[in-house]
């Protein structure tokens, strides 16, 4: 029997022992019911995870995977902003059990970083509706407690291997959504301001170097600034770049 975490107000938590994906899922539900806004997935082991980009998201026992549904109200580009709230929440959640002197940052656009390893990362699935407005959005994200895999793109730890602490899942299921619902009803009435300047004060260094991977080349820079719609602003030798998709990487990766 699993313990089941609780949720916050408007919140319904499906658990499961094992599932391909969170995000399936859902989609699966949400496309064949009228599934409400605060739907909760989580599972102990997922067998099919998956990140941005179709990559495959290692997805052992220990760690936490969990995706919740939104239908916000607003255009397809706004609530491309919803993918930063994961990560602010999971940030959160991490602070609040384990101590805010956790050395937490942020890497554009949705992956939380631990002593500059990734612990965590977002994904995020919509399907449009009439006049441009999100049907649903799916919100999913993962956290390394316990282990992570051995070779990645970008370097990853796990919580218990970085801190020496060890914390139940079902306790980061509890405080992950209650700090997710919180950012989502500040964004929903605050728009992204708040998000951005949150996101902003434990995210890249100013002029910090990075590089930007897209589809089809990779940028050198120095970080500026995260604009009011949430794409990166990187400093170029030929001037000032945007960036509304792309993997970000530092020059010791």
């Amino acid at each position: 029997m699993i313990d089941r975490p609780n949720m916050p107000a408007g919140y319904r938590l499906q658990v499961f022992e094992t599932i391909d994906s969170t995000n399936e899922e859902l989609r699966r539900q949400v496309t064949n019911s009228v599934l409400p806004e605060g739907a909760v997935i989580w599972s102990r082991i997922q067998t099919a995870g998956k990140g941005r980009q179709n990559r495959v998201w290692v997805s052992e026992p220990g760690n936490m995977y969990c995706s919740v549904l939104f239908r916000p109200q607003c255009d397809m580009a706004s609530a491309a902003q919803i993918g930063f709230l994961p990560v602010l929440a999971g940030y959160d959640a991490l602070s609040e059990l384990l101590g805010k002197n956790l050395p937490l940052r942020f890497k554009w656009p949705n992956d939380l970083l631990l002593e500059r390893r990734k612990i965590a990362g977002a994904l995020l699935e919509a399907a449009v509706g009439q006049n441009g407005v999100p049907q649903w959005v799916i919100a999913g994200f993962g956290i390394n407690l316990n282990n992570h895999p051995a070779e990645t793109r970008f370097p990853a730890t796990n919580v218990a291997e970085a801190t020496g602490q060890t914390i139940a899942v079902e306790s980061l299921v509890t405080a992950y959504c209650r700090s997710l619902a919180r950012w989502y009803d500040t964004w929903s009435e605050e728009g992204f301001a708040p998000v951005r300047r949150q996101w902003l004060a434990a995210a890249h260094i100013p002029e910090e170097p990075l590089t930007v991977a897209t589809a089809n080349e990779n940028i050198s820079g120095a970080f500026k600034d995260l604009d009011e719609g949430g794409s990166l602003v990187l400093e170029t030798k030929e001037g000032s770049r945007r960036f509304a998709a792309g993997d970000v990487y530092f020059p010791d990766n």
